[in-house]
C-alpha cells in the first residue's frame, strides 16, 4: 500500500509528453465521490459510485489491540450510491444523493457467526450557492446546506427477529443536517488544481433513542491534469486527497457510548480518465493515523469506483 502512495505521488509531480490545457470550467471538478463547487447553468451531472470498506484490526487509542476483549474477527460493507446535481444558474446548484448497502457485515470470532444488514441508507437534499469567484485569479468559494432523510425510521432485524447492532444498520434511522464549504484554486494552463473541502454532519435521535455523534470531514486535494496526445484515451487527472475525519461519541438513552468516536487521517490517491462527457475514476483510501476511544474495530482500507456523466441542456 505504501508503494501505491509513492507511485501516485510521483505521477502527480512529474509528467512526460503532456500538453497544458485549459479547464472547461472552474466549477465542474470531481474529487472522491463529491462534486467540488457549483455546476454550469443547465448542466445535469449523474454521478454513480461503488465503495468497499474493510475493517480488520482493533484499536485502543492509537495502538492496535489484540487482547481478549475483541468480539469481531473483522467487518466489511459494499455500498452503491447515486448523486444527481443540476446547475440552476452559474451561481447555484441543487443536489440529491441516495445509496444502498448491499451488505454491512460483522464476522464474529466465536462460532464463525455473522450478522448482516442491507438496504437503502439516507436521502440527502442539498443546495449549493457560489459565494465568490475571481476569474483572473481562478479562485472559487461555495457553500452548501442540506437535510438528511432516512428511508426508514424502523431499525432492521434479522430473520430471528433480533435487532441488529447499530454498526450494521443500513440507515441511521434519524434525520440530520449537512453543511459544507468548497474552496477551489486552479492554474488552467499548467493543469494544477487545489481544493479545500469541509463537511459537517449532525444527526438527531432515532426511534431507538440513539444519537450518532457529530462528524467533521476536512479534505485537501491536489490534482494534476494530463493530456497524452498520442493515445486515444488521452485525458487523465491524477488526484491526491489528504482527509481528516473527526467523529464525536454516540449517545444511547442520554448515556454516552464510551466505545465510540475517533480521529482519523487518510491518504486517498485517485486516478480519473475523461472521454467526452464521461468520467471514470478509481480511488484507494489508506489510513495513516487513527485514534479510537476505548476499544473499537478500525478501518483498514477502502476503495471506490466512480462513473460520472454530464448532460448539458444549455443550447449555447
Amino acid at each position: 500500500m505504501k508503494n501505491l502512495v509513492v507511485i501516485v505521488c510521483c505521477f502527480c509531480l512529474f509528467s512526460v509528453e503532456t500538453n497544458a490545457q485549459c479547464f472547461a470550467s472552474s466549477g465542474n471538478p470531481v474529487g472522491g465521490s463529491d462534486n467540488i463547487g457549483v455546476l454550469d447553468k443547465q448542466l445535469l451531472r449523474v454521478h454513480t459510485f461503488y465503495r468497499y470498506n474493510y475493517a480488520g484490526k482493533y484499536y485502543a487509542e492509537n495502538k492496535t489491540y489484540t487482547g481478549e476483549k475483541r468480539i469481531l474477527k473483522d467487518a466489511d460493507y459494499n455500498y452503491a450510491g447515486c448523486l444527481l446535481a443540476y446547475g440552476i444558474g452559474n451561481k447555484l446548484t441543487v443536489e440529491t444523493e441516495a445509496g444502498y448497502f448491499i451488505n454491512k457485515t460483522q464476522h464474529y470470532i466465536v462460532g464463525n457467526y455473522n450478522l448482516t444488514g442491507f438496504g437503502l441508507s439516507n436521502l440527502l437534499f442539498n443546495i449549493k450557492p457560489r459565494l465568490y469567484f475571481n476569474a483572473d485569479k481562478r479562485i472559487e468559494y461555495s457553500v452548501s446546506a442540506g437535510i438528511n432523510i432516512p428511508f426508514s425510521t424502523d431499525l432492521q432485524r434479522n430473520d430471528a427477529g433480533i435487532l441488529l447492532p447499530v454498526d450494521v444498520q443500513p440507515s441511521t434511522g434519524s434525520y440530520g443536517i449537512v453543511l459544507q464549504s468548497f474552496l477551489i484554486k486552479e492554474n488552467s494552463f499548467s493543469g494544477w488544481r487545489f481544493f479545500l473541502v469541509n463537511r459537517f454532519e449532525k444527526y438527531f435521535e432515532n426511534n431507538n433513542n440513539y444519537i450518532f455523534g457529530n462528524v467533521y470531514f476536512n479534505s485537501f486535494y491536489v490534482t494534476k491534469h494530463f493530456v497524452f496526445e498520442k493515445y486515444k484515451l488521452k485525458d487523465w487527472t491524477a488526484i491526491m486527497q489528504l482527509k481528516n475525519v473527526i467523529k464525536d461519541r454516540n449517545y444511547h438513552y442520554n448515556q454516552m457510548v464510551k466505545a465510540s468516536g475517533n480521529v482519523s487521517f487518510f491518504a486517498v490517491p485517485q486516478l480519473n480518465i475523461s472521454l467526452n462527457s464521461w468520467n471514470l475514476s478509481v480511488l484507494f483510501e489508506i489510513p495513516v493515523y487513527q485514534y479510537y476511544n476505548e476499544i473499537q474495530l478500525a478501518s483498514s482500507y477502502a476503495f471506490s469506483v466512480n462513473v460520472v456523466k454530464d448532460i448539458s441542456f444549455n443550447k449555447n
